[in-house]
């Protein structure tokens, strides 16, 4: 029967900090003798290979998070981008509209003649906000268009390649208006 329980010491080596074998062995107070080299035989080896791994594991790993966060930077900006058409699809319904606004103030002044001088002074303030259609604003539409372009260049990773792109659309739908 042996005297130390060689697979546990040499689990132990190899997932403990010790730099060598022989630093091991001192420090567990074995003999090096005949029979412990023959039993720590292949250890150095066994520890390298395990480093390796780990090794390999963490690169892998971090790379797996950078992958994650590309990922999720790109998708947000996806999104980002999407938001911005609605809200471009919006603004050129409303290329057309203009809002006015009028605003009335009345003042009531009331005098007291024993004193000469006013008693009571009322402002009456009314406004009035009319909605009208007119010609399109043809800075609005160059506004638009290039915010379109923007965001198809975001969209298509700065390749303009496709012909029936956003802007074409639009500038379609504006001489559409235009002719009308």
């Amino acid at each position: 029967m042996s005297k130390y329980d060689w697979q546990n010491l040499k689990k132990e080596y190899i997932l403990g900090e010790y730099k060598s074998v022989s630093e091991f062995l001192k420090d567990k107070k074995i003999p090096r003798n005949g029979s412990t080299q023959k039993n720590v035989k292949g250890w150095n080896e066994e520890k390298v290979q395990k480093k390796c791994k780990k090794s390999s594991k963490v690169i892998e790993k971090v790379i797996e998070k950078e992958s994650e966060k590309e990922a999720k930077k790109i998708v947000n900006i996806k999104d980002t981008a999407e938001e911005l058409l609605n809200k471009i699809n919006e603004s050129l319904q409303e290329l057309n509209k203009y809002f006015s606004r009028n605003t009335k103030k009345t003042k009531v002044v009331e005098y007291d003649y024993k004193l000469g001088k006013p008693s009571k002074e009322t402002i009456e303030e009314n406004e009035e906000i009319q909605e009208f259609f007119s010609i399109i604003d043809r800075g609005g539409i160059k506004q638009l268009s290039s915010a379109l372009k923007d965001v198809n260049d975001i969209l298509n990773n700065g390749n303009n390649s496709n012909e029936n792109n956003y802007l074409d659309e639009i500038e379609k739908a504006w001489r559409v208006r235009n002719e009308k």
